[in-house]
């Protein structure tokens, strides 16, 4: 596996719907150790949706920074996922778009890490999406999912 010098950026230009979504998030969560979701304190969620996620819990944590995001109001609180088949399916079973993850229904901020390395962030509600690319396996990876569409961050 070639590594690079430095690293890449790659913007998403649209937001991956339907089958591109599915696609996307097996790809994540394949390639990840573990993956992190955000949820508001002045914020409303469906807890039925949140306590399927239980199981998969490995902690949570109150910040006012994350990946994309640092706010000047309340602490989020950040809950960290085992990323697997199982998480896989949830975040497919209740979202058809990257951008349907917003408050009331679902939690927001989605964001992959592997190795202790975010290597794709998602701000929700400004619609922003983007890897981080060390090497050419994650690279093809990534241009691999039919339809994603992708643009080099400068």
């Amino acid at each position: 596996m070639k590594k690079f010098k430095e690293i890449e950026y790659w913007d998403l230009t649209e937001n991956p719907k339907d089958d591109i979504y599915k696609r996307l998030i097996k790809v994540l969560c394949n390639n990840s150790d573990k993956f992190y979701f955000i949820m508001r304190k002045e914020l409303k969620y469906n807890q039925e949706i949140l306590a399927q996620f239980e199981p998969y819990t490995l902690e949570t944590y109150k910040t006012k920074k994350w990946a994309g995001t640092e706010t000047k109001g309340p602490a989020a609180t950040v809950f960290v996922m085992e990323s697997n088949e199982e998480t896989y399916k949830l975040l497919v079973k209740y979202a058809n778009s990257l951008y349907d993850r917003v408050a009331p229904k679902l939690p927001e901020d989605l964001t992959f890490i592997k190795n202790n390395f975010i290597w794709f962030s998602c701000t929700t509600h400004e619609e922003f999406a983007g890897f981080s690319i060390r090497s050419d396996y994650y690279k093809n990876l990534i241009f691999g999912i039919q339809g994603l569409k992708l643009e080099p961050l400068e």
